[in-house]
């Protein structure tokens, strides 16, 4: 869309808000998702309540993992490279 021979680049493309949001639902449930996908770094993306009898479910962008899978997935989050970091041993 062109206004007074500028571009309205808002009118264009619609910003994407790259933020978790977690919403709780009617039925008790608390979802966190990330880009329109369910996401928790934090914990389990979908929480139940107690009284339901569900066990938490953990998605990282999208797709699930055991809470055991979610672990390792968090713990390999750190962003170091492998020349740096201490844990990774080099062959000589």
């Amino acid at each position: 869309m062109v206004i007074n021979g500028n571009i309205n680049k808002k009118k264009i493309m619609k910003r994407k808000s790259f933020e978790t949001k977690t919403l709780k639902a009617v039925d008790g449930r608390t979802i966190t998702y990330f880009d329109g996908k369910l996401h928790s770094w934090e914990g389990p993306a979908l929480k139940y309540p107690s009284e339901s009898n569900l066990k938490d479910e953990y998605w990282l962008y999208g797709f699930q993992y055991t809470k055991d899978e979610w672990k390792e997935q968090r713990r390999d989050r750190n962003g170091v490279s492998p020349e740096k970091n201490p844990q990774v041993k080099v062959r000589n």
